[in-house]
Parts: structure tokens; C-alpha cells; sequence
């Protein structure tokens, strides 16, 4: 989709922007009239209980960590083969195929994800490790770890749906090689990001709230002001068309974009309940949710593009 603006069409940059500040700044009144942070500090132990050992919990996060990093920095920044976007110049509006490398590789949604996914089991397994050495976790490590972790389940859980149920299947219609969203650091990125999360949902089972689905909103909201500002460097360019504050339903999209990884969340919260009542079914059913949007192969018949590079 190229995100054309047309000399008859309103630009609706500022109403996008505008729209972006009013949900930070609902937000952010939503942080103190439901007492997030008094909120945080009572849910943050239930981050470092578990059937298992906590050895074996702190081993398990600390790998999952390190995944992520060793995904960004040597499969994806350091990486020698480029890669390839479709994305919407700013100057233009016109949709041309990019090739990145370097930390240009690192500005997807999907990047974020997997930075944020990092993030929080690093601080999570770090707390672990603090509770087997029978050290006390400072606050603010507790603190992140609860606030991380609800921004890595609904980013991660809406990317992994977007990317089977919308990008896969335009990349076939528009007959484009899409064996690129197969390689080792996108099955990171799209699959096991879920997957592990689920994982730790499920033999942690820390007591989430509702009101935690606001940090997938902060974390959305933060994406969508990046990529304007991004497009607007030398040379910029908008990493997704529909992103485009300027395009007529740009500022519904932004608000839907905020708030889909919030509703993500949600799902996920109302998950844990039902684990907390009972394991088994509540691990059922998070099995069959994972299931339905991972995807490891994609075979399209008669499609030459399929599992092709993009070179």
C-alpha cells in the first residue's frame, strides 16, 4: 500500500500528533487515578514464584535474554547480508524497496519487540537470580521486570498475528519473494518471542492485572512518534505506509495501533486468570493461542517466490 497524498487530500500530520499527545496524556492521568504504581510493587514477587526451581527459572530468562541480544547484534546488526523493506519515502510518498544494514535493520516494530522482549527477561532473570542468592531485589528492578514484561506480551503477541494473518499473505498476493520472513532472526523476531513468553507465563504464572495493558500503550505510542521522527531524517522513509501521519486515517490507525497491543495484553491477563483457576485448561488454551500465529513454513503452490531470497 503507498501511502500517496494527493494535492486535493488534507494533510493530517497535526491531527496525528495531536491524537498521539492526548493518548500519552490519558495515559498517563490513567497511571495515577488507578493507582498503577501502588499496583506494580504488589504484583512484583509473583515475577520470581514457580513450581520449578528458581535455578532453573533463572537459566530458562537469562536464555531467552541472551537470545535476543545475540539475535540483534550478530544476526542482525553485524550481519553481512542485507536486508529488505518496503517502505514509503517521506519526500515522495512513494514506495520503493530498501536495502538495510546496521542499526537500520533495528527500526521494525518487530526489532522493538524483540529489544523490549530482551529487556524484560534480562531484568526478570536478573531479579530471579538476586531471589536464589537470597539477595534483596532492589525496587526498581522489581518494578521494571512488571512493567517490561506486559510491554514484551503485547507487542510480541500482536506481531506474531500481524505477520502471519496480514504481511505473509500480502507479500504473496504482491508476488514477492517472502522467503526473507524465514531466515533465523526473523523466526526469532515473529515465533519465539511467543512462544518463550508463553512459557514463562505459564511456569511463573505471576499475577497480572488489567491495568497493566496501559505499558503496551506507552510502548506504542512511543514506536509511532519514533518512525515519524525518523522519516523526517535525511533520506527518511516510513518503515510502514500506513504509519504516514499525513495519509487521511492516520491518526485512527495510530490510536489503533496503541491500543491493539493493549487488547493483546488483555487477552493474555484474562489467560492468567483462568491458569490461576485452573493450570491445565488455562496452558490449553495459551497452547492453542501460540499455535494459531506462529508460523515456521509457509509453502504456496506454484508460487516461484517461496522460500526464495530476495537477491
Amino acid at each position: 500500500m503507498t501511502a500517496d497524498i494527493t494535492s486535493g487530500e488534507r494533510d493530517q500530520t497535526l491531527v496525528s500528533i495531536a491524537c498521539a499527545l492526548a493518548v500519552s496524556f490519558a495515559s498517563i492521568v490513567f497511571f495515577f487515578a488507578f493507582e498503577v504504581k501502588d499496583l506494580v510493587g504488589e504484583s512484583s514477587a509473583s515475577f520470581q514464584t514457580s513450581e520449578l526451581p528458581l535455578v532453573l527459572v533463572g537459566i530458562f530468562r537469562y536464555g531467552c535474554a541472551y537470545l535476543a541480544f545475540h539475535t540483534i547484534v550478530f544476526w542482525m546488526v553485524r550481519s553481512p547480508v542485507p536486508g529488505r523493506m518496503f517502505v514509503t519515502l517521506h519526500e515522495t510518498s512513494e514506495e520503493t524497496m530498501v536495502r538495510t544494514m546496521g542499526f537500520e535493520r533495528i527500526g521494525t516494530f518487530s526489532s522493538w519487540t524483540l529489544m523490549v522482549f530482551g529487556c524484560a527477561f534480562f531484568c526478570a532473570g536478573t531479579a530471579t537470580w538476586l531471589e536464589v542468592f537470597d539477595v534483596a531485589i532492589p525496587p526498581a528492578l522489581s518494578s521494571l521486570t512488571v512493567v517490561l514484561m506486559p510491554m514484551a506480551y503485547g507487542s510480541a503477541f500482536i506481531t506474531a498475528t500481524v505477520v502471519r494473518y496480514v504481511i505473509i499473505p500480502d507479500e504473496i498476493a504482491q508476488e514477492r519473494p517472502f522467503g526473507t520472513l524465514f531466515l533465523n532472526y526473523e523466526l526469532v523476531m515473529h515465533n519465539f518471542t511467543v512462544i518463550l513468553l508463553a512459557v514463562d507465563l505459564f511456569i511463573v504464572q505471576a499475577k497480572l492485572n488489567w491495568e497493566f495493558g496501559i505499558f503496551p500503550i506507552y510502548f506504542g505510542i512511543t514506536y509511532v512518534l519514533f518512525s515519524y521522527a525518523y522519516a523526517r531524517m535525511k533520506n527518511g522513509y516510513y518503515i510502514y505506509s500506513f504509519l504516514d501521519p499525513r495519509i487521511r486515517m492516520a491518526p485512527l490507525i495510530l490510536m489503533a495501533l496503541a491500543f491493539a497491543c493493549c487488547i493483546f495484553y488483555i487477552g493474555l491477563w484474562q489467560v492468567s486468570l483462568l491458569m490461576e483457576w485452573n493450570a491445565i485448561l488455562g496452558g490449553l488454551v495459551l497452547t492453542f493461542w501460540v499455535s494459531r500465529i506462529v508460523l515456521f513454513r509457509r509453502q504456496v503452490k506454484d508460487n516461484p517466490y517461496a522460500f526464495q531470497s530476495s537477491s
